[in-house]
């Protein structure tokens, strides 16, 4: 039988988030540049291919905007929902950790255990004397 257990690792989800933000910062750029090409007039000439030519360039720099504004918002939910699941996953160990915490000290079952590691690190001198 497979293990059905899973592991996460939060700081791996946390890297993630932070490559996404990079993602986003990066798709910046050539949409920043694509919205600077329509600001100026195209200098194709005066005849019908280039006024054909602007036309499909205007159409393909819009088309690019509208790729690249869907994939910001593709990676934006990607970064929105892992930092919603690493949270999620940060809280829930807080809360065992808390819940463990607040048990052994209600039961005294860590006492042993709590003893034996003050043994350990005072070289097994703990509590006796000679």
């Amino acid at each position: 039988m497979h293990d059905q257990s899973y592991y996460v690792h939060l700081e791996s989800l946390k890297d993630f988030v932070r490559e996404l933000e990079t993602q986003i910062h990066a798709m910046a750029r050539p949409n920043d540049f694509l919205l600077t090409l329509g600001e100026h007039p195209l200098l194709f000439g005066e005849f019908g291919e280039a006024g054909s030519l602007a036309d499909a360039h205007r159409a393909a720099v819009a088309e690019m905007q509208g790729l690249l504004d869907q994939v910001k918002g593709a990676i934006a939910f990607a970064q929105d929902v892992t930092t919603t699941v690493a949270d999620g996953y940060s809280q829930a160990d807080q809360n065992v950790a808390g819940d463990l915490h607040q048990s052994g000290q209600e039961t005294g079952l860590l006492d042993p255990l709590l003893a034996g590691l003050g043994n350990l690190l005072t070289g097994g001198q703990g509590g006796k004397n000679g």
